[in-house]
C-alpha cells in the first residue's frame, strides 16, 4: 500500500480540482500531477477532487480509480493535503470508493448523501454508520448540498456523530447564515467550511476555511481573502467578498450557454492557474470553448484587477 498522504488540519483555502480529460476520454494523469504542483506552488492549504466541479456525478468506478491514482501521486510529491469525493447513489458504492481512496493512501473523503430519493432521518444515520463501520480509519466530510434532497442541520450532525465519530467537518453550500450558525453551535468541534463568496460571513461564525472555486482562477486572491478573515481584518475581507460576488454575477451572466459548474471550473482554471487545462466535460453537458476562456481573461484584466493580481499563471 502506498504511503499515506499528508493530513493537515482542516483550515484555510482548499481548492476544488476539475478533472482534466485526455483525448482518449480518461483522466490525464500527467496533467493531474502537474496541476497539483501548481496548487502547491501557489501556497494553497489543500485540494480535493470529485466534488461537483470534478464531475463526481459522471465518473464510473474505474475512471475515478485512474484519477485518484494520479491525485495521490501528486499529493505525495507535493506534500499537499487532499480529499477525495466519494459520493454515489447507494451506501456500498460510497464504501467501495472510500476503500479505493484509502488503498492509494488517502484517508479523508467527502461524502454527499444519495440524491435520487432523499434520505429520511433514520436513513441518514444508518448511511453514515455503515460508512464508519466499513472505513474506521477514514475521516469523513459531509458535502451539505440541497441537490441531495435535504440540507443537514446541527441536530443531524449530532445524531451522526453517535454512529460516525470520524465525521470531522462539512462543506456548507446553502448560503443560509442562520443554518450555518445553528450547525456550528451544535457541533463546534467540527470544521464547517463554506464556499468562496460565503467565507467572510462564515468566518464570523466559526468557519475555519472554504472550499474554493476561485482559487483555480486567482489563488492569490483566495488566500488574501482567507488571511484577512483569519486576522479579523473585516473591512478588507468584506471588500474582497464584494469583489468576489460582483465577479461571479458579471461572469456567469456572460456564460448563459454553459449549464455546468464543471465546465465553468475548467474555463476558470485554464484562464488562471493552469493554462494547460483541457476544457471538455462529459456528455451530455456542454463544454466551454477558447472563446469563453478569452472572454474571462479579458474580463479579469479590465474589470477585476484584484483577481488579476492574484493570478500566478498568465495566459500565453
Amino acid at each position: 500500500m502506498p504511503a499515506h498522504t499528508a493530513k493537515a488540519p482542516l483550515k484555510g483555502v482548499w481548492v476544488a480540482m476539475p478533472t482534466p480529460w485526455s483525448s482518449a476520454g480518461t483522466a490525464d494523469q500527467g496533467l493531474v500531477v502537474d496541476l497539483m504542483h501548481r496548487y502547491a506552488e501557489a501556497g494553497l492549504d489543500g485540494a480535493y477532487t470529485t466534488g461537483t466541479d470534478g464531475e463526481m456525478h459522471v465518473l464510473e468506478f474505474h475512471e475515478l480509480q485512474n484519477l485518484v491514482e494520479a491525485f495521490a501521486k501528486g499529493a505525495r510529491k507535493t506534500g499537499l493535503p487532499v480529499q477525495v469525493g466519494c459520493a454515489w447513489l447507494h451506501t456500498d458504492g460510497v464504501i467501495e470508493r472510500g476503500r479505493m481512496a484509502s488503498g492509494f493512501g488517502i484517508d479523508r473523503i467527502q461524502v454527499a448523501m444519495p440524491a435520487w430519493i432523499p434520505l429520511n432521518d433514520d436513513e441518514v444515520v444508518r448511511f453514515y454508520g455503515a460508512i464508519q463501520q466499513a472505513l474506521p480509519e477514514t475521516e469523513l466530510i459531509h458535502y451539505n448540498i440541497a441537490r441531495s434532497g435535504r440540507m443537514l442541520t446541527g441536530a443531524d450532525y449530532k445524531r451522526i456523530l453517535h454512529v460516525a465519530p470520524n465525521l470531522v467537518g462539512s462543506k456548507h453550500t446553502g448560503g443560509d447564515v442562520g443554518a450555518l450558525i445553528e450547525i456550528v453551535e451544535a457541533t463546534p468541534g467540527l470544521a464547517h467550511f463554506v464556499v468562496d463568496n460565503q467565507i467572510v460571513t462564515g468566518a464570523l461564525f466559526g468557519s475555519p476555511g472554504f472550499y474554493s472555486f476561485i482559487a483555480n482562477l486567482s489563488p492569490g486572491f483566495a488566500l488574501k481573502m482567507m488571511r484577512a478573515c483569519s486576522a479579523g481584518e473585516w473591512e478588507a475581507a468584506a471588500a474582497m467578498a464584494v469583489t468576489c460576488n460582483r465577479f461571479f454575477r458579471t461572469w456567469l451572466a456572460m456564460c448563459s450557454d454553459i449549464n455546468s459548474s464543471s465546465a465553468l471550473a475548467k474555463i476558470a482554471t485554464r484562464a488562471g492557474i493552469f493554462p494547460e487545462m483541457p476544457l471538455s466535460i462529459k456528455a451530455p453537458y456542454t463544454s466551454g470553448t477558447d472563446r469563453h476562456v478569452d472572454e474571462l481573461r479579458a474580463l479579469v484584466q479590465s474589470e477585476f484587477p484584484d483577481l488579476a493580481a492574484g493570478q500566478i499563471a498568465s495566459s500565453s
